[in-house]
């Protein structure tokens, strides 16, 4: 067996050595029989012939000596590329229509696998990342569904007591840091985190190494790992970097690594990560600031696991009872499930979106292939009659689908690679690992075994289409108007078409309702002309919350005197923004002391100058806002929304109640009371669609100095409105914050419009590319029934010139054309119905206040495609009515 395949391989790597002496072993053999003829006394010339006659001819006995070695497949494989490609080159328009529809519809599907594999399906960079778990809750008894942040006193719990995790690391998510000490300042996105994190995530830096336990002790001095893109885009991949000295919101920094290309941890726009405050038990807090991830023990399961988190937390409950401990239910999940999160539904829907595009074109091109086979018949059966047999007619239609299949596939991979150049370049920042977006292998051989199965498909059209030899050679050929059953497959594959197409655009549709539902939404704040961006105070400089407080009021008086700024404000936190770390805690209401076993209601908290609703453009409700004047008085007073009202205080009058934030034990002194002074409408915290709007309570700037759970001041975001275009104050903005403070930089540089578009743009990414896909399936679909009742009508030429010399009207023939395509249109239409109805319960959790059944999208998608369809109809039918009767029976 061995000796076998190597003599093969032989004979097809040194091809030229192995014919070469092929035929010198048959030359000598002829010659021989040759001499041994003409030693006889036959005459060379006959001696010649009767070697040649012996032999049984060299051609014939050339193809047996490849068949045993194996390669005459191969020629006979060579001899039918060539001969399809020639076929093909000589049918440019028919060869041209195929590729080209291939080739959209397979290179939509290569880029939307492309994203799938890479954001869905690919393993994290992680080692055994399937084993990797991020600790997530939910609260029911408060109906919060989700929460993707614990107190680090949990996370000790956890760390101490939990069986199932075999390693555990805690996190910030990315926050907002001035970087000094080299070049201009800038703000860049430091994570703060445990040492424990790389032994977690089984990475190890590419340079250097990563921070020691006692690194992140209290009070030692701080160090810093960097980002791999960060490394080059900053320090030009300076390798004298490690144990070079950094400056971070004017914390003294050392750098000791830098990270792997691959490793982006929580997400791909960190910059650096540094020891995370409260990093040992001894200085553990209960806000809620810091996520988690764990590495689930050998053997163990998530479920066990999550029965385990949720005891452990509900063990701590007695400890601190007023934290709410023994609400939060675990629902601890992979870490590549929330990586994902919910875009991993939006993308197999895309999936599918395009694979029904591809139907739609293998319909239409099915369609082209039958007309072709067709026409082709006489040419079958002639090969039939001359002995050819069922293997070598179907090699020889396979070879020309594939061969058309295969360069559509690849013109289909170079559309791939420029959608996904676009896709990359303006997809929704939220998109995770879209930065990991590539055509690999995998992607490369996806496209491939498409292209294969595709011409699979296509290539047995002719076979399954044969006519008997005898039938086929007295047809007429191009006066013969195709059978029953021809058109009967003609009109099925039409209406495939129209019914796929409608899928596709009613799936448009209702995302197209559901994008107008969500920018139709009331943010709570009036977006144009404003401009946002966020600032922070390096602790060197503003060591505490009083010069913190007095250092924004000093920018914001500077900004205000700006030429074309109307109204300047601050927040530790605005609306929808996202890289802001914003804070939460538990809400006491005086005179309404909680039950033994009550939770108190957790509520958002923001710290704001003067003015602030004011220049955000956010109603008043009742009551009134914070003014300038109750800052500088440090009144304890606080603003809070609708949703905070509804929640604790039903069916009362918010106005003059005095509650309080936080543990009183935990507080620094006595508990400060503050009073509600008004109520303003609800603002969204994490994305426009929010059912359920989240309590927060707004508090002066100066009066957060004293207040127990006040805000962090270190780092607030700012607001202006503006006279003149936003952007163009950027500049001016950067200008005059130097002439506060030279070590201050601008981060999050971006219009309130900016804001909410970032906030609706995985909603519009979707949406633009299903619109996409369905007008490239309507247009497929026009085209093809454009094609057919093309053919059909040419078909009919004699027919119809009978009909028109018999004296039938003009618009008697039109309409008889477009009512057969009118028929076949309605039965795909009502397909399409069907199936759009029963499958669009898979969009449900992609909508937006519409229902996946909404009659306004199925009626106009409904009356969109029958509309098009009967145009598509209509200009066959047209030219049949303007055909000369004689014109017409002189085609036969």
């Amino acid at each position: 067996m061995l000796r076998r395949l190597r003599s093969r391989w032989h004979a097809l790597i040194h091809r030229r050595e192995f014919e070469t002496a092929m035929a010198d072993e048959l030359r000598f053999h002829i010659e021989a029989v040759t001499n041994d003829l003409v030693r006889r006394g036959v005459p060379r010339d006959e001696a010649e012939r009767r070697a040649h006659v012996h032999f049984g001819g060299v051609e014939r006995v050339k193809d047996e000596c490849r068949q045993a070695r194996g390669v005459l497949l191969i020629d006979q494989l060579q001899s039918e590329i060539r001969y399809a490609a020639r076929r093909c080159l000589h049918t440019l328009g028919f060869t041209s229509a195929v590729v080209l529809t291939l080739a959209l519809a397979i290179g939509a599907n290569a880029s939307i696998f492309a994203v799938v594999y890479r954001v869905v399906l690919h393993p994290l960079p992680y080692g055994a990342s399937d084993r990797l778990v991020a600790l997530e809750f939910s609260i029911p008894s408060r109906n919060v569904p989700t929460v993707y942040y614990i107190p680090s006193r949990l996370y000790f719990q956890y760390l101490d007591r939990a069986h199932t995790l075999s390693g555990l690391a805690m996190y910030m998510g990315a926050n907002e840091l001035t970087l000094t000490g080299e070049g201009t300042p800038e703000r860049i996105r430091v994570s703060r985190t445990t040492s424990s994190l790389p032994s977690v995530l089984r990475v190890t830096p590419a340079q250097g190494r990563w921070f020691t336990d006692a690194e992140a002790a209290p009070g030692a001095s701080q160090v810093a790992v960097l980002a791999h893109g960060f490394w080059v885009r900053r320090f030009g991949r300076d390798p004298a970097v490690i144990g070079r000295p950094i400056s971070l919101d004017g914390v003294p920094t050392v750098v000791v690594g830098v990270m792997s290309p691959s490793y982006a941890f929580p997400d791909a726009r960190v910059d650096a990560w540094v020891p995370a405050p409260f990093a040992t038990s001894t200085t553990a807090t209960d806000a809620y600031v810091f996520a988690v991830v764990g590495r689930l023990r050998d053997g163990a399961t998530i479920a066990e696991a999550r029965s385990e988190l949720t005891r452990l937390a509900v063990d701590l409950d007695p400890l601190y009872p007023t934290n709410g401990y023994r609400a939060l239910v675990s629902t601890a999940t992979t870490l590549l499930d929330a990586t994902v999160g919910g875009i991993a539904a939006t993308l197999w829907i895309l999936l599918l979106a395009v694979g029904l595009v591809l139907l739609v074109a293998c319909a239409n091109v099915a369609n082209l292939f039958l007309v072709r086979s067709e026409v082709r018949q006489r040419e079958i059966a002639v090969r039939r009659a001359l002995g050819a047999g069922t293997r070598a007619i179907a090699q020889y239609f396979l070879t020309e689908s594939a061969l058309l299949c295969l360069a559509g596939g690849a013109m289909g991979l170079a559309l791939a690679w420029s959608a996904l150049h676009v896709l990359v370049a303006f997809g929704p920042v939220n998109l995770p690992r879209l930065d990991e977006v590539r055509l690999d292998g995998l992607v490369w051989a996806y496209t491939f075994v498409l292209s294969l199965v595709t011409a699979l498909a296509l290539g047995s059209i002719p076979l399954l289409r044969f006519t008997p030899v005898v039938q086929s050679l007295h047809e007429s050929g191009r006066g013969s108007a195709a059978s029953r059953g021809r058109y009967r497959v003609r009109h099925v594959l039409m209406g495939v078409q129209v019914a796929l197409a409608l899928v596709l655009l009613v799936a448009s549709g209702l995302m197209l309702r559901s994008f107008q539902k969500l920018r139709a939404v009331d943010p709570g704040f009036e977006a144009t002309s404003t401009l946002t961006f966020r600032i922070g105070l390096p602790r060197t400089d503003y060591p505490d919350r009083g010069r913190m407080a007095v250092g924004h009021r000093a920018i914001v008086n500077r900004l205000s005197a700006l030429p074309g700024v109307s109204a300047v404000s601050a927040s530790t936190c605005l609306p929808l923004a996202e890289g802001q770390l914003c804070q939460g805690g538990p809400l006491f209401i005086e005179g309404q002391p909680f039950p033994p076993g009550a939770i108190a209601p957790f509520v958002a908290i923001r710290a704001i100058d003067g003015g602030y609703f004011e220049t955000m453009g956010t109603r008043v409700l009742r009551g009134r806002g914070i003014d300038r004047s109750d800052v500088d008085r440090e009144e304890p007073i606080v603003v809070v929304n609708q949703a905070l009202v509804n929640l604790a205080f039903p069916g009362q009058d918010p106005i003059g109640q005095r509650v309080r934030l936080g543990n009183p034990s935990l507080a620094p002194g006595p508990p400060e009371w503050l009073t509600i002074a008004g109520v303003v409408v609800n603002t969204p915290i994490f994305g426009l669609a929010e059912t359920n709007p989240f309590p927060q309570l707004y508090m002066p700037i100066f009066a957060s100095r004293t207040v127990n759970m006040a805000p962090r001041l270190d780092a607030m975001s700012y607001v202006m409105r503006t006279t003149v275009t936003p952007g163009a104050l950027a500049e001016p903005v950067r200008r005059a914050i130097g002439e506060v403070d030279s070590k201050l930089a601008l981060g999050q540089v971006r219009t309130s419009q900016d804001i909410l578009d970032r906030a609706a743009a995985q909603m519009a990414f979707t949406m633009v590319l299903l619109v996409i896909a369905a007008s490239v399936a309507l247009m497929i679909g026009v085209v093809g029934i454009y094609g057919v009742l093309s053919y059909v009508v040419s078909q009919r030429t004699s027919e119809i010139g009978v009909r028109l010399t018999l004296g039938a009207e003009p618009r008697s023939v039109a309409g008889t054309i477009v009512r057969q395509g009118g028929f076949v249109a309605l039965a795909g239409i009502t397909a399409g119905l069907a199936v759009a109805l029963t499958g669009g319960r898979l969009l449900e959790s992609l909508l937006y206040g519409v229902s996946p059944r909404d009659p306004s999208v199925f009626a106009t998608t409904t009356l969109l495609v029958l509309g098009v369809a009967l145009a598509a109809c209509w200009l066959p039918a047209r030219r049949a009515a303007r055909l000369s009767p004689l014109e017409a029976l002189r085609v036969e």
